[in-house]
Parts: C-alpha cells; structure tokens; sequence
C-alpha cells in the first residue's frame, strides 16, 4: 500500500487535477466590494496597497530575471567548455547534462516570466479600479497608444534560449544516440535517464506542482505549546 501512495504522489507530482473552481466577479461585483459605501480613505489604503504590491511585484520579476540569467550564463559556458575539453571524448555525456540543466532552468525561467507578468497585471488592474476615487485616472492616461513591452520582450528571449537548448539536445542525439537498435549494450541509460527525468520536471511544472490553482482549500490550524517560566519571573 506505501508503495502504490508513493507512486501516486510521483504521478500527482506532475500530473494533477487539483480544483480551480472560482466564481466571476463582476463589475458591479468589485465596486460593492472595495468602492461602494468606503470612505475615501478606505479606497486610499486599499489602493496604496494595491499600488505597493504592484511595485514589488515589478521588482521581483527583474530579480528573478538576474536569477535565471545566472543560471543560463553558467550553463552555456559549461557547455563550451566541455565541447573544448580533452575530457569530452570520454565522457561526452557530461555534454549533454549540461543541456538538460540548460533546459530545464530555460524552461522554469520562461514559465516563471509568465507567472511573475499575471501577479505583475493582477494589482494593475487594481488599481485601475481604484484610482478614479484618489487620484484620478492617472495610471489609465497614457501618451503613446503602441509601444514595446519590457517584459514580454524578455519572456520572448527566454523563450528563444530554451529553444537553443532543445536544438542542442537534438543534436546531441543525432551525434551520439542510436534510437532504434536492439543491441541494449549501447544504449547510453545515463542519457535516456537524463532524458525521462527532463521530460517529468517539465510536465510538473506545466500541469503539476508548478501549476498555481486559486480553488478552494481546506487548512487545519495547529496551537504552538508555550510555557512562561514563573520561576524566573519570581526571582
């Protein structure tokens, strides 16, 4: 039975079907709500908050641009320096590690972009819904109809670099993997092992544990035991 549950939890690991049931919430809806009946100084804390979060948010997604910029950095330089090094005859696997950690940090580097962009536009929207009552439509007023989005920029060049990696992968392949034999002496497992393992953490991160849901959820409160020392206090 402990073995069928750890199996389950792999699978659920990567693959889930967790609720996301939520409700609509209308126009209407929002303005009861955070606007009607609340003082302008409760709007005021409300979208101060609303504005705060927005900013950090912002400041965030460049931090964790740099994180993974790092990451693909040190990838393709280990990558280059394999393809140089007299070790790589011997071990040309180390190659091709490289490129799954290239990958799968590419990957995780992408979808992070993405998540970061909906927190970034989720207390955006806020505040527009906010502002008219504080300081009026200010953050709405814009000078230019069309520009250059920053950050869709940068989630395009992340999505560029996790292509080059998955380029790399198949040529690696195509240099040092038989695909069809029946000679199981050749089969490199550490590549095919590699290779399974890229596959599962990218489908957790599409449809399983990296997935964000906003269902319901149940949580279970626990009292932490606490004990004043009265011998010290009556000393």
């Amino acid at each position: 039975m402990k073995v069928l549950d750890f199996l389950e939890s792999i699978w659920r690991f990567a693959f889930t079907k967790a609720g996301t049931e939520m409700e609509k919430m209308s126009e209407s809806e929002y303005n009861e709500a955070f606007i009607n009946g609340k003082s302008d100084e409760q709007i005021k804390v409300t979208y101060e908050r609303a504005w705060s979060a927005k900013n950090f948010e912002i400041e965030l997604y460049w931090k964790r641009a740099n994180y993974f910029w790092a990451f693909q950095i040190a990838s393709f330089a280990g990558y280059f320096t394999m393809i140089g090094s007299d070790a790589y005859p011997k071990n040309p696997q180390v190659l091709y590690f490289i490129v799954c950690i290239g990958f799968i940090t590419g990957m995780a580097w992408t979808f992070t972009n993405r998540g970061s962009k909906v927190w970034q536009r989720h207390w955006e929207i806020h505040v527009d819904m906010l502002e008219d009552r504080i300081t009026g439509p200010l953050y709405k007023s814009v000078t230019s109809p069309k520009t250059f989005s920053v950050s869709k920029i940068n989630e395009i060049v992340s999505r560029f670099i996790l292509s080059i990696w998955f380029v790399l992968g198949v040529k690696y392949f195509s240099e040092h993997i038989i695909l069809f034999t029946t000679d199981f002496s050749n089969i490199d497992y550490q590549v095919w092992l590699s290779s399974i393992f890229v596959i599962y953490f990218t489908f957790s991160m599409i449809t399983g544990y990296g997935r964000g849901r906003f269902g319901e959820r149940k949580v279970q409160f626990y009292k932490r035991k606490f004990i004043v020392d009265q011998e010290n206090h009556t000393n």
